[in-house]
């Protein structure tokens, strides 16, 4: 396997694209930013490493992206096309690649594709550190549906509208509760009162 070793790999700081992908409203800006970047200046279709697909069903936007796996299941490629690079991320040497699709059929994410001219397989490579997708989709839609983040960060997005939803239902109880005891201690003193009406208080 043609890749460094798991011992300077668990040294370096690994990063990857963490996508909101609640927030996404589809427009894949993000795909024709990779798309224009990869075609030389103009939009290719076929050659952006990051696709949004739309489900079928629900009509949700899906951004796919490489999640540069610790163990990845793409290194199945039996020429040592894949590898993993000093900063933690699978690449793809193209001319190793002889297009025999193992990568594209062994990725659970569907984040590899096959080029349209080349026929060699393609995906995500961070662009280097400076992800143009990022860079598109912060500036279309501030803060960003996806972002660039240190591994320790990677399901920020998740970890946060969990916590916010714990958060609403924490205080929604707590209001609740506070309501009851307040509403309870009302009726406790209306009670009194009028049991010292009728003079049954001593």
């Amino acid at each position: 396997m043609n890749t460094i070793s798991q011992e300077i790999l668990a040294m370096t700081q690994r990063y990857y694209l963490d996508v909101d992908y609640l927030e996404c409203c589809g427009c894949k800006l993000c795909e024709e930013a990779c798309a224009v970047l990869r075609g030389g200046g103009i939009v290719s279709p076929g050659t952006a490493r990051i696709r949004v697909e739309v489900r079928p069903t629900t009509g949700a936007d899906i951004p796919l992206v490489c999640q540069h796996c610790e163990d990845p299941p793409c290194m199945v490629c039996p020429v040592g096309a894949m590898s993993i690079n000093e900063m933690g991320v699978v690449i793809i040497d193209e001319d190793k690649c002889i297009g025999c699709r193992q990568c594209v059929q062994a990725c659970p994410f569907g984040a590899i594709q096959i080029h349209p001219v080349t026929r060699k397989a393609i995906k995500c490579d961070l662009c280097g550190g400076h992800p143009k997708c990022v860079e598109i989709c912060k500036k279309a839609h501030p803060p960003g549906v996806i972002h660039f983040v240190k591994a320790e960060d990677a399901g920020k997005f998740n970890r946060d509208r969990w916590a916010d939803r714990l958060e609403e239902s924490i205080t929604r109880a707590m209001k609740l509760t506070g309501s009851a005891i307040s509403g309870a201690l009302e009726g406790a003193a209306a009670d009194l009162a009028a049991q010292a009406e009728r003079g049954e208080v001593g």
